[in-house]
């Protein structure tokens, strides 16, 4: 059993669920990645977890995965085709361990489709190299709270 006592707010709203993001241009950071066998076992996925660098939803998280290596050729080519729109984003074309793509702002251009329950969804269109927009790294303990705008 755990106490949690007064560490939580009783009076707090219950959570509206997942919103898509507003389809267009963010700055991505990696913040945590684990390389992990595929829920089939037929291959190896990087899960990275992502957030939002700047703007309205700094600090929002998002979620993406490489499919490294699978016995589905298609699929590995599609992983492999998206992380190196990662490293060239990142400008970390040699990678040997995960950890170095960790809190190397990039941009994206973020869509939004339809899942097969029918619900919107986001992911990333592509992957933008240019120097147009520019990219602040956050500064440790600095952040804001995408979730009041909500």
């Amino acid at each position: 059993m755990a106490s949690i006592g007064d560490s939580y707010n009783p009076d707090a709203e219950p959570s509206s669920g997942y919103t898509p993001l507003p389809a267009g241009e963010y700055a991505l950071e990696i913040v945590e990645t684990d390389y992990v066998a595929t829920s089939k076992g037929n291959g190896m996925v990087l899960k990275c977890k992502a957030q939002i660098v700047g703007g309205e939803y700094d600090c929002r998280p998002f979620y993406i995965n490489y499919n490294l290596e699978n016995d589905n050729e298609d699929a590995q080519n599609i992983g492999q085709r998206d992380f190196a729109g990662l490293r060239r984003a990142t400008g970390m074309l040699n990678v040997e361990d995960s950890e170095e793509l960790h809190r190397i702002p990039f941009r994206v251009l973020i869509g939004t489709r339809t899942n097969s329950a029918g619900e919107p969804v986001n992911r990333i269109v592509q992957y933008l190299f240019d120097d147009t927009m520019e990219v602040r790294p956050r500064q440790d303990g600095e952040a804001t709270d995408w979730r009041r705008a909500a």
